[in-house]
């Protein structure tokens, strides 16, 4: 049975270019290369036509869209014609809700204060700044083409334009002194008006550059006891400015969570167009939640969305594994998850469950599952705990 959790539906668009590849980067990105816009236009545009048959063929309710999100990539590269066509055939086949939200990301090194204006006159409401490091060594060893003054000259710009701002900041390095970081980030919050900032601890990724470095020895990661500091104060001084947490990454001014991502971790409906994106849909039809998967390539993409889109892999997930993706994204946020998205029962009844509830690193009440705020830090290792036991 299709519970109700499948009443939100949202776009995600996938740009894979960027101006340089990052070191710590796994996402699906590519150093800039020339492309035709309207070849672009065309592919995006008949992805969203079959997204909408897939809607209608899985009985999903397609109307008004919450929220749009532009990811990559660097989606702010994006020819503004390309952004501007995409959102004007999404209303068109899908509708808007009345207060949608419209994400797209950017960096310091590749913004344009006119952009900023041109973005916001067709239609993006919410501007995302990959910020990453406020210390410029960092943004060096990170491989960032920016500095500390580009960024605060590019958040500046966007407060100018936009009402909804938020900043990623990746930190939380080996050799790192919590002293200098909680210093820069005091000073960077006392400067700005931010809505929503994204947390990350610098992590690697097998694939990347720093996983290489790090298999020979050449890259050190910090410990887990000192990782556990770093998110600890850093989670005050966030509250200290009166941001919530509301996911064990993520923080907003109350009002200003990202609506996209949370569509996503509360296993809602979205749709994901474009090399690599993939989306979720729950079928009423086949009582199964959906999967579907683009080419990565963009030029295999590109060949396979210009006549007619083609995904390169749909999935029909059981109900064990939507009980799983259903929970492993569920338990991120700090509000947690409510039990009755699960299809059964087993996971919470297991042995590891209940020696988790003995000592109190994670509850049930009123039908809600969570992680103790204490015990986010773990959360990987929990959640490996739950499905692999």
């Amino acid at each position: 049975m299709i519970k109700a959790k499948s009443k939100l539906l949202s776009l995600y668009i996938h740009w894979p270019y960027c101006e340089s590849k990052c070191p710590y980067c796994d996402f699906n990105s590519h150093v800039n290369e020339a492309f035709d816009p309207k070849q672009w236009i065309k592919c995006y545009t008949n992805q969203l036509f079959e997204m909408r048959e897939q809607l209608l063929n899985h009985n999903v309710n397609l109307n008004n869209l919450n929220a749009i999100f532009f990811g990559g990539g660097t989606p702010s590269l994006m020819p503004l014609e390309i952004i501007d066509s995409i959102l004007r055939t999404a209303s068109n086949l899908f509708g808007f809700a009345e207060n949608v939200e419209i994400s797209l990301e950017a960096n310091p090194s590749s913004y344009e204060k006119d952009k900023f204006y041109d973005l916001k006159e067709i239609g993006i409401n919410r501007l995302s700044i990959g910020v990453q490091s406020l210390n410029n060594t960092n943004l060096k060893l990170l491989g960032r083409l920016h500095n500390t003054e580009d960024a605060q000259v590019a958040v500046e710009h966007a407060n100018k334009t936009f009402n909804n701002i938020s900043v990623d900041l990746i930190y939380a390095f080996h050799g790192q002194k919590i002293i200098d970081w909680t210093n820069e980030l005091k000073t960077f919050l006392r400067k700005n008006n931010l809505q929503h900032i994204s947390l990350y601890q610098l992590t690697i990724e097998e694939g990347t550059k720093f996983f290489t470095n790090y298999k020979k020895g050449l890259f050190n990661i910090i410990d887990n006891d000192k990782a556990a500091d770093f998110y600890e104060i850093s989670n005050e001084i966030l509250n200290d400015q009166n941001f919530i947490k509301y996911e064990i990454s993520n923080h907003a001014k109350r009002g200003f969570q990202c609506k996209h991502n949370l569509n996503y971790w509360n296993s809602q409906n979205w749709m994901g167009i474009g090399p690599g994106a993939y989306g979720r849909l729950w079928s009423s039809k086949s009582n199964n939640r959906v999967e579907y998967q683009n080419f990565k390539n963009p030029k295999t993409w590109l060949s396979k969305n210009i006549y007619k889109s083609e995904f390169e892999k749909t999935n029909f997930f059981n109900n064990a594994t939507s009980d799983i993706d259903t929970l492993t994204m569920g338990l991120r946020l700090s509000e947690g998850i409510e039990t009755s998205k699960l299809y059964d029962e087993s996971i919470i009844k297991s042995d590891a469950f209940k020696k988790l509830e003995e000592e109190k690193i994670i509850t049930i009440k009123d039908g809600i599952l969570k992680v103790s705020e204490n015990n986010m830090i773990k959360l990987n290792s929990i959640i490996d705990l739950l499905i692999n036991s």
